[in-house]
């Protein structure tokens, strides 16, 4: 440092140590990454056929990448560049003799597109752009993105041919072209069985092929004159086939379990419903949707609720009522049961729709339920018939939905408390909805069926807080990360953890969106700081740990400094040791050596000191301004 005005007081000098080695991040868990998902921050690079591991290892030093993903030989990679944007890291690499290609690492699709789908454009509940809904003499405009993410979720999967989701209702038309290939089939009445007249897989209901009517108490699972069921259904898992709408889940079965007729429930009303649950739970089904309700509860339809083994996803209601308290309720929305999920209805807007049940502590989460689009039952000179309809029966068949894709993507180990815990923590913050349900959350298809963690690099730069008053014994740090990855719903936050010579970790942060991190280092301790990001469906990274950190003092006699030139030594109550060095001379200066990864000056300011010019391994960096 040279003085540039009067003068300079130097009084401590603090480094802030790394080893030379440093600890990376975790690898992907796993090789089999979404095909689709890239972050921005990603660069692809594919190196020269006849680069060794040695030069590729040089070439990431020399940029400074961290790779997140590489290939079985080692030749292409994806990295991400620190401390400056992908365009900038792809320029420098384009001109490194040892990179054959670089490049965006960019999303791709598959041809078979689900916006194919004729009437794909008005099912916003799927994926709103802020279009135009008229039905009737009235239109309403969305808001984008006020969706479930159906459309991104439907490019990662369909859902499972196996996965079966049973429709409690008014019956189902497998006649309708958007539902024909969705009709579960029953293995002990199938083909040549169908029709012969005999209970052959003796289960008390003969040639139940698709599902049972409760109310007829045969097996045709449609009659003239319903249309709820098959609304319901559309919803849920309508196919992609060039025709019509498309399901949250199309790729999955529909069994249809009728127990209402002409609206009401019939049979022995309570004891239809039971059955219907029943005759579920005995096939396996994972999902149950339950968009019907009444003011009463009842402890035996509540046990068979409790025993079907499924995820029982239930309508809120339509009374517009606080089922919290004093509301009227709506049953078996209100169940308590811990297999429940009970869905209140929001419109393109993210508002609660007027006519929605609600309440902070009996509600769980909101789906899409006015203006939607699905399949009917004909009606007049349409056929096949598609309609709106709102409610929230449409809202609960959006969560079965989002429900069957998980069944789908994590087979075997999605008990029903696990899968409503994935669409409640997987469900996307709706600030109108804050306070009117449990989650105040959208439920979202692409966050619940992520299974993957996302992968966290480690804490890479550390420095010392300008303006910080030094301590006795501390010095406040500022640390910063790069970005994390994930592979298909996001990064949410950060939590640091820390460990203090070679002890425990315990956390310092607990949440944040940020990608820094205040703390205050003791001198002399070793710290080693650990980061895990979080992903929107929940997921933890590995951990990533970073180097070991020490912050050591520095007093201004110490024998790392070499003073120059005309400097004098002078008592003062203000330095940390009782004395600074002082200097009037042009041309004094003062070299301080030490190998660290950020090195603070800590120096008095007043109305008598300059400035100082400051450089490192000899280059120019900035002035220190003392005067004050």
């Amino acid at each position: 440092m040279r003085n540039r005005r009067r003068l300079l007081a130097l009084a401590t000098v603090i480094a802030l140590m790394v080893p030379a080695a440093t600890a990376t991040a975790a690898d992907p868990p796993g090789a089999a990454a979404n095909p689709f998902a890239a972050s921005a921050d990603e660069v692809l690079v594919r190196y020269r056929s006849d680069s060794t591991t040695a030069e590729r290892a040089r070439v990431k030093r020399d940029h400074d990448l961290t790779t997140v993903r590489v290939s079985r030989d080692g030749r292409t990679e994806v990295v991400i560049a620190h401390g400056r944007s992908p365009a900038t890291a792809r320029r420098a690499l384009k001109s490194d003799p040892l990179v054959a290609a670089v490049a965006p690492n960019h999303r791709r699709e598959l041809t078979d597109d689900t916006t194919d789908e004729p009437l794909f454009a008005y099912e916003w509940g799927l994926h709103n752009t802020a279009q135009t809904i008229t039905v009737g003499n009235t239109s309403k405009k969305g808001v984008a993105d006020v969706d479930i993410d159906g459309l991104e979720a439907l490019r990662i999967t369909t859902g499972a041919d196996d996965v079966v989701v049973a429709v409690i209702d008014d019956g189902i038309d497998f006649n309708h072209p958007d539902l024909a290939d969705r009709a579960w089939t029953n293995p002990g009445e199938a083909g040549d069985l169908a029709t012969n007249g005999i209970d052959d897989d003796g289960n008390g209901f003969i040639d139940d092929v698709n599902g049972w009517d409760f109310c007829n108490n045969d097996n045709s699972v449609s009659d003239p004159g319903d249309f709820h069921g098959t609304h319901v259904a559309g919803t849920i898992a309508a196919s992609r086939n060039g025709t019509g709408i498309v399901g949250v889940a199309p790729g999955v079965r529909l069994m249809a379990l009728k127990f209402i007729e002409n609206g009401v429930s019939c049979g022995s009303d309570d004891m239809s419903a039971v059955l219907a649950i029943d005759y579920a739970r005995d096939f396996g089904v994972p999902v149950i949707n339950a968009s019907w309700g009444g003011p009463d509860p009842s402890d035996v339809l509540d046990l068979a609720i409790g025993e079907s083994g499924a995820l029982f996803v239930a309508a809120a209601g339509n009374a517009g009522s606080n089922m919290d308290g004093g509301g009227a309720i709506f049953y078996p929305a209100a169940s308590t049961q811990p297999n429940v999920v009970t869905v209140a209805a929001i419109d393109q807007t993210g508002r609660l729709a007027s006519f929605s049940n609600y309440g902070s502590t009996s509600v769980d989460l909101s789906a899409p339920g006015t203006n939607i689009l699905s399949a009917i039952t004909p009606r007049g000179s349409c056929d096949p018939c598609w309609a709106w309809l709102s409610g929230t029966s449409m809202a609960a068949p959006h969560v079965s939905g989002v429900a069957a894709l998980v069944a789908s993507v994590l087979p075997g180990d999605q008990t029903p408390a696990q899968l409503r815990q994935r669409l409640l923590d997987g469900g996307a913050p709706l600030a109108l909805t804050r306070g009117k349900t449990v989650t105040g959350r959208l439920v979202n298809a692409l966050r619940a069926i992520d299974s993957t963690p996302p992968v966290a690099t480690a804490i890479n730069r550390h420095g010392f807080n300008v303006g910080s008053v030094l301590g006795s014994n501390k010095i406040n740090t500022t640390m910063t990360w790069p970005a994390a990855t994930d592979d298909l719903s996001g990064i949410r936050d950060y939590r640091v953890l820390r460990s203090t010579n070679g002890g425990a970790y315990g956390t310092i942060v607990s949440a944040t969106t940020t990608r820094t991190a205040k703390w205050a280092l003791e001198f002399g301790a070793g710290y080693r700081f650990r980061l895990r990001a979080r992903d929107h469906a929940g997921h933890y990274s590995p951990p990533a740990d970073g180097p070991i950190v020490k912050a050591s003092l520095f007093q201004d006699g110490t024998a790392s400094a070499n003073y120059a030139g005309r400097w004098s030594v002078v008592s003062s109550s203000a330095a940390s040791n009782g004395r600074l060095h002082r200097s009037t001379r042009s041309g004094a200066s003062v070299t301080f050596t030490k190998t660290a990864r950020a090195i603070a000056v800590v120096g008095r300011q007043g109305p008598t000191n300059g400035r100082a010019r400051v450089y490192v391994d000899g280059v120019y960096r900035t002035t220190f301004n003392l005067y004050r």
